[in-house]
């Protein structure tokens, strides 16, 4: 078919004038209420006397029977009759507040806390279930002139007496306690110094302890001393080897006998030898020398064996002494003196030269030895100079203390006590066992009808046929059965009821009428159509059936079919007979036309190719809701069928009322399949 046929008929359609919509009936409140509870009052009325019975057992296991209690105390003032005094009123009122304090007092944190220790320690079982805030909420507490009245009230009887005596108990206690605490007011800021200052001369003889080690500044002095003695000896010992290296450099060429004879270069190694110690005597003798210094007007075991070993090794050096000055004076006897060559000479030097850098180390560890009892002993002046002004400051510290220790407190304006204890109740003062108990069954019955109400006006899905009343007007709900959609007997039904619907354009004879069925959400049609298409079959009408949802994942071969026969490639010469006497598209070669690139006109010239070979087409629309084809087979199709479950979102019925109305040359008609037993439609609409 040309394009120009095709527009032709498009404006032959639209000549036709559509019939006038209609106003839907006004919504009754009355019959919205009863149409929401449809169906539910079976549920509504269990679920009242379910959840009746159980509120009200709860109420009633919930009601208590409580037993109260009190106990009063009395606050007295300091002075005599301030309370009959007409002219100290500033003094009045002074008292009159420390009662209102007292009255805060007793209902504070603390108090409660305490008591709660009090009455845990008692009652071991009542660990974590009591709490200082829950005792204070269960007791009343309210002042009358200068009495402090507590009442409070309680399952048990002897659980009430308990938390009054634990509170007032409690309250007197920390009074004494805070009499104590406020006599130490005065004596808190001495006291946080007189410890700051003990703290101080801690860390100042710890740091004394560090700097001097197991020497005191006495010995550090002494020792100091001693290494500059030593620094002097080594450093004359060292400009009398640099004047014999230089002596013996400028001599270099000539003999020597006194410096190259074999006796004499072993004397020169001996006084080496020598030198080095008296070295290590020197030093030793420095080190017993700060040991005694250390040890100063003491004498234990450790000191005595320490000295005992620096006198061994001392004698053990000059033992060593007295033979390297025997060897010397055999040398000195003995040796003759001879002339050296320059080899002897060369040796000589270097060895010379090797004592030289030996006596310069020495000089150089024996500096900074110096140099570190020095900083020491600057060190130790400074912490002992320290620890003496920290000293006086304590001493000053605690003679304060001791004068504030001897001045009074000043007084309180009164003093409370017990007057009347509390005592175990008998009977109690109020039962809410029956009153919880019957408001827990009313509330119970009444939640569960709102709640169903709730329900039923809150529901998003069809549910019943009738929710379809306000539009019925543009869409007629034509079946509703408690079929499935591949019923027979429900298809001859359908079938039956879209002969008799009236037309609202005149129908060409010759041409096969186009029935599009379509659902409103997302799902397929295909089972419906393809049932109603049987339906025809049966009463002898040549019947083509077109699956015409291409858009699915799972597209069926008749689907394929419909795409490339939209798609004008070429096909199998002959129409397919299916089961059920039912005509399907031939079969043709498979392409990639989407369910996007699918245009008004295309629908049109591939139904106009099969309306005069067949009576009746049934084409399965697909969802309006994501099927962008649909709409185009509904514009092409006489008559549309929207099929509906209960379980079909009424939103998304109505607000394609409008389209269902419109598109169809003769608009469309509902089907509502697998219906409730409750619908009221279900017997008349069948």
């Amino acid at each position: 078919m040309s394009l120009v046929a095709v527009q032709n008929i498009v404006e032959e359609e639209q000549d036709v004038p559509l019939s006038p919509a209609l106003e839907g009936p006004e919504p009754n409140p009355i019959q919205s209420l009863a149409r929401a509870m449809r169906g539910r009052w079976k549920r509504a009325i269990a679920g009242a006397m379910l959840l009746g019975t159980a509120l009200g057992t709860i109420g009633f296991l919930s009601g208590d029977q409580l037993y109260e209690t009190q106990a009063i105390l009395r606050v007295f003032p300091q002075e005599s009759n301030i309370l009959y005094a007409t002219g100290e009123a500033s003094v009045l009122k002074t008292f009159d507040s420390f009662v209102k304090a007292e009255t805060t007092y007793v209902a504070s944190h603390p108090v409660m806390s305490r008591a709660v220790e009090t009455i845990v320690a008692e009652r071991p079982d009542m660990d974590g279930e009591l709490s200082a805030r829950n005792l204070a909420g269960s007791i009343e507490i309210k002042r009358r002139d200068s009495l402090i009245v507590l009442k409070t009230k309680s399952r048990d009887p002897e659980f009430a007496r308990q938390k009054l005596d634990s509170v007032v108990g409690s309250y007197l206690k920390l009074k004494v306690e805070a009499e104590e605490a406020r006599s130490a007011v005065r004596l808190s800021e001495l006291h946080d110094r007189e410890q700051e200052l003990v703290r101080r001369l801690a860390v100042l003889r710890a740091t004394q302890l560090e700097v001097g080690g197991e020497f005191g500044r006495n010995a550090i002095t002494k020792a100091h001393i001693e290494k500059i003695a030593q620094i002097d000896a080594l450093a004359a010992r060292k400009s009398e080897v640099a004047a014999t290296l230089a002596a013996l450099e400028a001599d270099r060429g000539g003999a020597s006998a006194d410096t190259s004879d074999e006796e004499i270069m072993r004397a020169t190694l001996l006084d080496r030898a020598m030198a080095d110690l008296n070295f290590e005597r020197a030093k030793l003798m420095s080190e017993l020398a700060g040991l005694r210094a250390g040890y100063d007007g003491q004498s234990n075991a450790r000191f005595k064996l320490k000295e005992s070993a620096k006198l061994d090794e001392i004698a053990v050096i000059e033992t060593a002494l007295a033979d390297r000055r025997e060897q010397i004076k055999v040398l000195g006897q003995t040796g003759a003196l001879t002339n050296a060559s320059a080899e002897g000479n060369d040796t000589s030097v270097n060895e010379i030269r090797s004592l030289f850098t030996k006596v310069d180390a020495q000089l150089q560890t024996a500096r900074l030895e110096a140099r570190d009892l020095n900083r020491r002993r600057i060190e130790l002046d400074q912490v002992e100079q320290d620890i003496d002004e920290a000293q006086n400051l304590l001493e000053e510290t605690r003679r304060a203390l001791e004068v504030i220790r001897l001045e009074s407190g000043r007084s309180l304006p009164g003093y409370a006590v017990l007057m009347s204890p509390a005592s175990t109740p008998v009977d109690p003062v109020s039962d809410s066992r029956k009153m919880l108990a019957a408001s827990g069954l009313m509330g119970g019955g009444g939640l569960a009808l709102i709640l169903s109400l709730a329900l039923g006006l809150t529901e998003r899905r069809v549910r019943f046929a009738e929710s379809l009343t306000p539009v019925e007007h543009q869409v007629p709900v034509l079946q509703v059965s408690a079929a499935g959609a591949q019923d027979p007997h429900a298809s001859d039904l359908l079938r039956n009821e879209l002969q008799l619907h009236p037309l609202r354009k005149p129908r060409l004879v010759g041409k096969a009428p186009v029935i599009a069925v379509t659902c409103a959400e997302t799902g397929e049609t295909t089972e419906l159509a393809r049932a109603l298409a049987e339906s025809y079959a049966r009463a002898r009408m040549k019947t083509l059936f077109i699956d015409a949802d291409i858009g699915s994942a799972s597209m069926s071969s008749a689907a394929r079919n419909w795409r490339s026969f939209l798609a004008e490639i070429p096909a199998e010469p002959d129409y397919a007979r299916e089961p059920g006497g039912i005509w399907a598209l031939p079969r043709a070669q498979t392409c990639d036309l989407s369910d996007a690139a699918v245009s008004a006109p295309m629908v049109r010239a591939a139904l106009e190719e099969v309306l005069y070979d067949f009576d009746v087409v049934v084409v399965s629309a697909g969802s309006l809701q994501d099927r962008l084809s649909s709409q185009f087979v509904l514009s092409a199709a006489d008559v549309g069928v929207l099929e509906m479950t209960p379980d079909t979102h009424k939103d998304a019925v109505l607000s394609q009322i409008t389209r269902l109305d419109t598109l169809p040359r003769n608009g469309s008609v509902a089907v509502l399949r697998n219906a409730l037993p409750g619908d009221p439609w279900l017997s008349l609409r069948t």
